[in-house]
């Protein structure tokens, strides 16, 4: 671990929130673009997809680039990127040039999402680095939790324009804190090649805990990221709602995920992080269950998209944290290249799913439910799998481990 004194949370969460930011205020505005560019929801639905699939290929390189040249310098490259892709959607004259910006955007902020895992995992061990992680979620959920709020009455008040206008800004706030104020914690740095890049990935891959880990971290985002895909057109094509309904009503399940966070924050070392892993996919499977019965039982409402989410994002939020410090922790000092590699596999699975349920119809939450339901099952299946492939071997050593971090 490292010696120097730990960087702030505060601000490993703005870095980590501007990359959903970016992506959670704009969410709201999608059924207007249709209009705005006179495309298909489906080609629309790109300014959403490719984010999610930039921020997943930006992973690959950020994780071993700082494993080898630091974490400061590449996070504040990939920030300087994040301000340059704002900028050019803020201009953007058509659909294409608006999503060559997106995809600009999502590589240069998918840095923060990278390194402030890392960065947390080189100065905590596993049990304190859930804890961390929870904080840092619970604190940063907080932006995007109001953000498809802003980005709906921006869109609603002023021009869909003026989102990238306040993205730029903040983006300006974020990148001159973290010059200033964030040091240096990678302090045993990896050689940088091909080869090398590719070895760290056979490591982590052949190891089933950390595929484990990391396939339910990706099914569990998945799942989330597939029903603010849909649910912005449901509420628009189907109910006949304004995008400020949706950017209220998300409000309510992003809060509850919040709420897992700081519960997994309080029990991470009395519990053990694998224990509320498995608390927390089980909560979600709930969730999804609540949701198919609803949806097959009673006509499509404002109500019945939400409520159910809410619970299960309950489960996400106590079960994400432990989830990613336990694969963090598989190996060390891969720590920055493990961290890219679960972003990435994440953040793909986020993006097929997204666009899937695009090409699906709008006027019911059938495809919704569907694939809500199939990404929550496969991650608590994955977690189940990665946990007995841990448990077994370190079971014995978590309670000496949570009682050192908690001194």
């Amino acid at each position: 671990m490292s010696g120097n004194p730990p960087p702030s949370l505060v601000l490993l969460s703005a870095v980590t929130a501007l990359a959903f930011c970016g992506l959670q205020m704009v969410v709201p505005a999608l059924p207007l673009l249709v209009t705005v560019f006179d495309d298909s929801p489906a080609r629309v639905q790109l300014v959403l997809s490719l984010y999610l699939a930039g921020i997943a290929a930006g992973q690959l390189v950020y994780g071993p680039l700082s494993d080898r040249f630091g974490r400061r310098p590449v996070l504040t490259a990939g920030l300087m990127t994040f301000l340059a892709g704002t900028a050019l959607c803020g201009l953007a004259w058509s659909l294409p040039a608006l999503i060559a910006g997106r995809v600009l955007q999502a590589l240069g902020a998918c840095a923060g999402v990278v390194l402030a895992r890392a960065i947390i995992r080189d100065v905590y061990e596993r049990e304190a680095a859930a804890r961390g992680l929870a904080l840092v979620m619970m604190v940063m959920s907080f932006a995007p939790a109001i953000s498809p709020a802003v980005g709906a009455y921006l869109a609603e008040w002023l021009d869909w324009r003026a989102i990238f206008a306040l993205l730029g800004g903040l983006g300006v706030i974020v990148f001159a804190a973290a010059v200033t104020r964030l040091g240096e914690t990678n302090l045993h740095r990896v050689r940088l090649d091909l080869a090398g890049m590719t070895g760290a990935y056979a490591v982590l891959l052949r190891s089933p805990a950390f595929v484990g880990f990391a396939l339910c971290n990706a099914f569990t985002s998945a799942s989330w990221f597939t029903f603010i895909a849909s649910a912005p057109h449901l509420l628009a094509e189907a109910l006949d709602e304004p995008p400020s309904t949706y950017g209220l009503m998300i409000l309510l399940p992003m809060v509850t995920y919040m709420a897992g966070n700081a519960i997994a924050a309080r029990f991470a070392l009395r519990l053990g992080s694998l224990h509320l892993l498995l608390c927390g996919r089980a909560i979600a499977f709930a969730g999804a269950a609540a949701l198919a019965l609803w949806g097959s039982t009673s006509t499509l409402s404002v109500w019945m998209l939400f409520l159910p989410i809410a619970l299960a994002e309950i489960g996400d939020g106590l079960s994400q944290p432990s989830m990613m410090a336990a694969g963090l922790s598989i190996h060390p000092r891969l720590a920055g290249t493990a961290s890219g590699l679960m972003g990435f596999l994440q953040m793909t699975m986020a993006a097929i799913g997204s666009f899937v349920v695009a090409l699906l119809p709008y006027d019911n939450a059938l495809g919704l439910i569907a694939a809500f339901g199939g990404f929550v099952t496969l991650a608590l299946g994955f977690g189940i799998f990665a946990v007995s492939r841990t448990s077994r071997k370190e079971q014995p050593v978590l309670a000496a481990v949570a009682t050192r971090a908690a001194e």
